[in-house]
């Protein structure tokens, strides 16, 4: 067991631990996360310049999403196996690798079909990141810092998008996307060196015993509930960009200033509320996702009859689902890992199986419906039915027990002291 300074039995150096290694870790994950979902934001942010660049329908752009996020869908059935044998540090910095190479040869070769590729490249690494992440910042934060730690790392995406979607529209109309895509390539190899520098070489020992990573089948009903609940909330990020211009006549920098504020007051209170879920304590926190999601469904009515009432209801639309679907996100990554905190790789990576197929379904049938209708009302009609449906779910995931292992998250720690 070590020295009494090597335990948690010492809350002072658990809390410095935490406060210092524990800090880099997060802000790492946070900028590896941004970076990894880049590619599949980015489409949605430039739709009118890809449109008419390349020549395009709203359902190729969207497609190029909807691929990205399938791709990490189905690369999460192995990322969370990966994940155990090549070390959380590898896994991140793999991805952020395939990130900077597809980038820089989309902004190169000026291609739909280039861009199709690396859409399917880029997203089926970013599952590397998504668990990696997951895996480094369990390592390093206690329980009662959990929501707050993974939510921060998960605000990282809608950070990125609070940057994108304001320079992103108006940089591609007036050098091209290009220039935009090429930016995030050289932001990918600078986060794969930061990676390197920051987090903790965590491969397994050649001769160290496996340990059990099964998870029971209770287990499904966060794939479903993931599924459901970002396929009715990811069009926020996807579609309101497009749907600001052509509805309400906003020009591509207004809608993208609109989208950009209103995930910038996302990400506030998705930390904010990371802080208030982990001092509800882990077995109240689905309760909380519960009432998020609600949000959610409400906003997303509201966007479905805004083009009949008015821009001000879409735009109290924009800011209550775009605030609820983020602080909703970071609960639902704590309340996983409260359940299956032995077994956090494998659990992420299937959660996310759910999640991702939800991030491809979404994007494309919404686009699809655009073109179909000539209208967002239908559209935003079908995204509110799936959270309507995962409200059912959430409250099965509440039933599933939470696991409290004391030491869980700082057996390695402990170890890593000792030396």
């Amino acid at each position: 067991m070590g020295t009494p300074e090597n335990t948690l039995a010492n809350t002072w150096g658990v809390r410095c631990l935490v406060s210092s290694k524990g800090t880099r870790v997060v802000a790492v994950s946070s900028l590896c996360m941004a970076v990894g979902a880049s590619v599949g934001f980015l489409p949605g942010f430039v739709a009118t310049a890809l449109q008419e660049q390349l020549d395009i329908s709203m359902v190729k752009v969207g497609l190029l999403i909807g691929v990205h996020f399938g791709c990490t869908g189905v690369g999460s059935i192995f990322s969370g196996w990966i994940c155990e044998r090549i070390g959380a540090r590898t896994s991140v910095m793999l991805d952020m690798a395939i990130v900077a190479i597809v980038a820089i040869v989309s902004a190169l070769v000026a291609s739909y079909w280039v861009l199709f590729l690396a859409s399917v490249l880029a997203g089926a690494g970013y599952a590397l990141s998504n668990v990696g992440t997951n895996v480094a910042i369990t390592a390093v934060v206690p329980i009662s810092r959990r929501t707050a730690s993974l939510s921060t790392k998960t605000a990282g995406v809608p950070a990125m998008a609070v940057v994108v979607s304001a320079i992103g529209p108006w940089a591609a109309n007036r050098w091209g996307w290009q220039l935009v895509m090429g930016c995030i390539g050289v932001i990918a190899a600078a986060a794969a060196l930061i990676a390197l520098a920051y987090l903790d070489d965590d491969r397994p020992d050649r001769g160290e015993a496996p340990m059990d990573h099964r998870v029971p089948l209770g287990f499904i009903w966060f794939p479903v509930g993931a599924f459901l609940f970002i396929g009715g909330t990811q069009p926020l990020f996807s579609w309101t960009v497009p749907f600001f211009e052509q509805v309400f006549d906003f020009s591509p920098t207004l809608a993208g200033t609109t989208v950009s504020v209103a995930s910038c007051v996302g990400v506030t209170a998705m930390i904010l509320n990371g802080v208030f879920t982990d001092r509800l304590g882990p077995n109240r926190r689905v309760s909380h996702m519960l009432l998020l999601a609600s949000i959610a469904l409400v906003a997303g009515l509201f966007l479905a009859i805004s083009s009949s009432v008015g821009v001000w209801l879409a735009a109290i639309g924009l800011f209550g689902g775009i605030t609820s679907q983020l602080a909703c996100v970071g609960v639902l990554h704590a309340a996983l890992v409260d359940r299956f905190p032995h077994a956090v790789a494998r659990a992420t990576g299937m959660m996310m199986v759910g999640y991702y197929i939800g991030a491809l379904v979404s994007p494309t049938g919404f686009g699809a419906l655009v073109d179909l209708t000539g209208s967002y009302t239908l559209s935003w009609a079908a995204a509110s039915l799936l959270l309507f449906l995962c409200l059912p779910v959430f409250k099965l995931i509440e039933r599933i027990p939470v696991r409290h292992p004391e030491a869980c998250s700082f057996d390695r720690l402990s170890a890593d002291r000792k030396t």
